[in-house]
Parts: C-alpha cells; structure tokens; sequence
C-alpha cells in the first residue's frame, strides 16, 4: 500500500469502527474466503460487521476512539466484529457458535459499552439470552399477575353460577 491508501484505510477505519461503542476482535488465522464469508452472513442478520485490519493501521486509526483501549490486541491476523445495533449478544452468540463450528479461538478481546472485556467474559456475555427472549420473559413478567387476578375472578363468578343452578335445581326438586 502506497502512502495515501494508507490514509484512504485510516480514515475508513476511524469512520466505520472507530466510532463503535461494542466491537471484538477476533483471530481469523486458517479461515478461507467461503468462511469468511459466511461469517460476515450470519453477522449482518444480527446487524453486525466485520472488518479485516492491518493491525498497524487498525492502531493508528483507533488510538483517539473508544477502541483505544484495544490497542495491545491488535496481534497476529485480527479482524474486528461490531454491532452497528443494540443486539450485542446476537453478535457474540453467532461468533462463539461459528467459533465452535470451525474450532477456532472465538475472540481474542472485546469493548462492550467503553469497557474492556476478556475472553472468558465474552463467553458469560454470549450466554446471555438474546434481546427478543428478555422482552419476551419481561412481558409475560408484566401480563403474569393480571392473567392470575383475571383466572381468580373468572373463577368467583363461575363459582357464584354453579350455586345458583344448584339452588334453582333444589328449588325445581321441592
């Protein structure tokens, strides 16, 4: 790369990952092109990226961002996957799954909201449930008691009809 393709990619990368606030990076030593591939498909369904950087750029381009924090990990062949939405563990939950599928180490470390994370709390973070399946457990949390107190009353009443079908049925009966 000549001197402004250099600064042609530094610029991209400030633009693009540099103003990211949860991004990982990742060791994609011994994936091909296909793999790469797929992962950037399975990435962008839950609306994240990932970008191959020469880590010498990469470092020059985030040492204002909050990236900068990430600078020592720049090692080896790296890229670094990012969530451009909310849905963070969507994006960690496909890494480690295509990790485990192509027995490769699934990061190397992360930035979850301005804070630095390890690999070992990249793997809680990927267990985490995805954000539909919060507020999906929230809502039924929320409808739980009305649908109780509803069942109650529903029940009262049904109760307080089948006394009264018991009391003209005596009454018929007499």
């Amino acid at each position: 790369m000549n001197q402004a393709e250099k600064q042609q990619e530094v610029a991209v990368l400030n633009e693009t990952v540099g103003q990211v606030e949860n991004a990982f990076l990742v060791d994609f030593k011994g994936l091909d092109v296909t793999q790469s591939t797929d992962l950037r498909i399975k990435l962008r369904e839950k609306d994240g990226r990932l970008r191959i950087v020469k880590n010498r750029l990469a470092r020059r381009a985030l040492a204002d961002g909050a990236l900068e924090a990430l600078e020592a990990d720049f090692v080896g062949q790296t890229a670094v996957a990012y969530s451009l939405g909310d849905d963070i563990v969507g994006v960690a939950k496909v890494l480690r799954d295509f990790a485990k599928e192509h027995e490769i180490a699934p990061v190397k470390a992360g930035m979850v909201d301005g804070r630095v994370i390890t690999p070992e709390e990249f793997e809680v973070l990927a267990d985490l449930p995805s954000r539909e399946e919060l507020i999906a457990k929230a809502l039924y949390l929320m409808k739980y008691p009305i649908t109780g107190l509803a069942t109650v009353l529903n029940g009262v009443l049904r109760n307080f009809v089948v006394v009264l079908g018991a009391v003209q049925q005596q009454k018929e009966s007499e």
